[in-house]
């Protein structure tokens, strides 16, 4: 969506969010399903006229979080030269565009649910409304960078994004679905405006690593091992493993930390903190 090489953040969410609902809604339909298989207390729990509407808010923000911004970000990290960039030629723009609506077709015979034509045209006027957001909303990333706030702070605060939506909408904790939803609308607008502001005093390279960092860990490798726990044997070695995969590309950041890299010392300090 963003073919012009602008990749801010407000946008990223929004380009994310749309993604979330191509996948979700469109592709594997899990949106609409009462049998998908990761729906667990959502199959019931706020499905209204055929709609899983609190998985759906869920895995909308899951995939911009998850699916777009942080892969960007670390690309970015890891090749600074493409900051600004576009990515994709124009015929691979064109190549890519028809894989995506190819995988959309195939999507229809891999997951055979007959979602409601409703529905479906809800979520194509909601992909097409988010990526005319995305193109609409200016690039306001700061030249500076005088966010003075430390990692500390950004790190937990990173973890606590995913936690507290993964808690919240997978536990049905709140009787009422709806009212889930609202808290979770509130939440999200709740984040951004502190993000946002922050962001407008121009982060450092690093501070945006703390955040990215928290979120991460909070599947990889912590979750993972949680679900080691409960039987799924090998989760908590690939949680490791992609943690620490992201150091291999120390080089390529350029960013230190007291001599090292910043990957390095975000695994270094989390390591201290929880001895």
């Amino acid at each position: 969506m963003l073919d012009d090489g602008t990749k801010d953040g407000d946008q990223l969410y929004s380009s994310g969010a749309a993604y979330g609902i191509i996948e979700e809604g469109i592709l594997v339909r899990s949106f609409f399903s009462p049998t998908w298989k990761d729906l667990g207390a959502l199959a019931t729990y706020g499905r209204w006229l055929g709609v899983n509407w609190v998985w759906a808010e869920w895995l909308t923000i899951y995939h911009a979080i998850f699916s777009i911004t942080i892969p960007i970000f670390l690309v970015e990290l890891y090749y600074p030269k493409s900051k600004g960039q576009i990515w994709l030629t124009k015929n691979m723009r064109i190549l890519f565009h028809a894989l995506l609506i190819g995988s959309i077709v195939l999507g229809f015979f891999a997951f055979p649910y007959d979602a409601p034509a409703w529905g479906l045209i809800g979520c194509v006027l909601a992909v097409v409304t988010l990526g005319w957001l995305a193109k609409k909303i200016p690039n306001t990333r700061p030249v500076s960078q005088n966010l003075k706030l430390h990692w500390r702070i950004l790190l937990p605060l990173g973890f606590s994004v995913p936690a507290v939506f993964f808690f919240m909408f997978t536990g049905a904790i709140i009787p009422l679905a709806i009212v889930t939803m609202i808290v979770g609308v509130l939440l999200v607008l709740g984040y951004d405006r502190l993000v946002s502001r922050w962001s407008s005093q121009g982060w450092s390279d690093f501070q945006r690593l703390g955040l990215a960092a928290g979120a991460v860990f909070f599947f990889a490798p912590f979750f993972d091992s949680v679900l080691e726990f409960a039987g799924k044997v090998g989760s908590s070695v690939v949680g490791i493993g992609f943690a620490v995969f992201p150091a291999c590309f120390e080089k390529a950041s350029g960013i230190t930390f007291n001599g090292g890299s910043a990957l390095h010392g975000v695994g270094l300090r989390v390591a201290l903190s929880s001895s």
